[in-house]
């Protein structure tokens, strides 16, 4: 994968600047090359870093700068690299010397480079005329926009049929989901912004970093593509969520920047569930095995804590969550529609029905920096025959998503459709395993959603998790 491939990611992720400027003495001592730190354009980690691969493979001693890497930072993994394997028996040399022996006794694993996206950002708004919207397209390579307002296909033949086809998820195939991203791209890819976005993917490419996020910003008065399923859109190759170069996350810039924190240890996960007896009833033992098999190793290595919260009412929830507040929050079960049109959750109300808690309740309930990430899953048995109970679960959650980020919440993964077991539990393993290795949030979603596509092949489940993220880029811990 591309996030293993890039040199310069490594050394940024295990260098300040001084130890770059011993790399470099290193360097020039093993080869005799006049290698000179101040020689490397930029004054920043990165610049330097990437400056210091490129004169490396232009003189031909990238296998001397391994080396001499492996040395100074023993424990660094180098073998996707061609290098050396990390000797874990050597101290530890920390970028920044840590206060009260650090991690000093505990054994440390190989570091593994960052990964690093270019941010493409597609903003949408209301030109003034019903179903037609402005589309400006920003990167580090410019900006483009749309010649004139596009028309969204609201009302078009096909577009209805697909969306319907691709929503009913027991007929839903491969060619709705096609057929759904070549109508989206004519949409969202004009050939101003489509230009736009090629250059931009080339470009990233050839800095060596992993390619470019695509963030998807809807504007709040243009609240209506909020129910556009945009993770079926494709560029004018392939679906961009279901490409590692091109995560697709529906982006949504606040006044409110996400305060970083360190990746916690352990981190918490609460995981509830409700099936109140007076809606249809759910399997959702399937997920949790998931959730639980995914995290399995990290949780007997103590990386990573699973509290459950079966049968969850309003009152267990809040008293769980603020004596020991979560970093992400996970709930399987019902959604409900709101008069308003926003959604909220079906907990039990402890008396054989259920009682909503709405997106008002639910950011009082999380504020506060701790909640890093909300996994809201109507996961529904395939077999069920009541449509309109899951339907209006998916629904609700969609409405409730943006509200919380909105609202301060840094990311929130939705389901636009119902998602079935046989879907939820590869899902939710693979997306969970990425997390637990620190890999950015949209890098995870988009992985869970590749593994998904080839363990069913025969439908397009992928593009049902949506992601609502205002973390500028993915990291939901610093």
């Amino acid at each position: 994968m591309s996030e293993y491939r890039h040199i310069y990611q490594l050394i940024e992720a295990v260098f300040n600047l001084d130890g770059i400027r011993e790399l470099c003495m290193e360097v020039k001592l093993d080869t005799g090359i006049d290698l000179q730190y101040e020689n490397l354009a930029g004054d920043t980690i990165r610049r330097k870093a990437q400056e210091l691969q490129e004169f490396a493979r232009r003189n031909m001693i990238t296998p001397e700068l391994l080396l001499a890497i492996h040395r100074l930072q023993p424990r660094a993994d180098l073998r996707p690299f061609g290098g050396p394997a990390p000797d874990l028996s050597k101290p530890e040399r920390p970028v920044e010397k840590e206060e009260n022996g650090g991690n000093q006794g505990k054994p440390v694993e190989p570091i593994l480079p960052k990964t690093v996206y270019d941010n493409f950002d597609i903003t949408i708004r209301p030109s003034g005329t019903s179903n037609a919207y402005r589309i400006e397209a920003k990167s580090p390579n410019g900006e483009a926009s749309a010649a004139a307002p596009q028309v969204f296909p609201f009302e078009n033949d096909e577009y209805q049929y697909l969306a319907r086809s691709l929503r009913d998820v027991q007929i839903s195939e491969p060619q709705f989901a096609n057929d759904m991203g070549e109508l989206l791209r004519r949409f969202l890819f004009p050939a101003p912004i489509q230009e736009l976005f090629s250059t931009t993917l080339n470009v990233s490419r050839a800095q060596g970093k992993d390619g470019i996020r695509v963030r998807i910003n809807i504007n709040q008065e243009s609240s209506e593509l909020y129910q556009v399923p945009w993770e079926y859109c494709r560029d004018d190759k392939s679906f961009l969520s279901l490409n590692a170069d091109t995560p697709l996350v529906r982006y949504m810039p606040t006044n409110r920047t996400p305060a970083p924190i360190s990746v916690p240890s352990p981190v918490k996960i609460l995981l509830a569930w409700a099936n109140p007896q007076d809606l249809a009833q759910l399997d959702v033992q399937s997920e949790i095995d998931a959730v639980k098999d995914a995290l399995a190793a990290f949780t007997a290595s103590g990386k990573v804590v699973i509290e459950e919260l079966p049968n969850a009412t309003s009152s267990t929830l809040a008293s769980k969550v603020r004596q020991n507040p979560p970093h992400i929050f996970h709930f399987i079960g019902h959604g409900a529609l709101l008069p308003s049109g926003g959604g909220a959750l079906a907990l039990d109300n402890g008396r054989n029905s259920h009682v909503l808690l709405d997106g008002d309740r639910m950011l009082r309930l999380f504020q506060g920096d701790d909640t890093k990430l909300i996994i809201l899953s109507a996961c529904q048995s395939g077999a069920m025959s009541d449509k309109s109970d899951k339907s209006s679960s998916s629904e609700a959650f969609m409405g409730l998503a943006p509200k919380l980020v909105w609202g301060g919440l840094p990311a929130v993964v939705a389901m636009q459709y119902d998602l079935p077991n046989q879907a939820a539990r590869p899902f939710m393993q693979t997306l969970y395993e990425f997390l637990a290795l620190g890999r950015p949030l949209d890098t995870a979603v988009t992985e869970a959603r590749i593994g998904l596509d080839f363990n069913i092949l025969e439908s397009p489940y992928w593009g049902i998790p949506v992601l609502f993220m205002r973390a500028p880029d993915g990291n939901i811990w610093a």
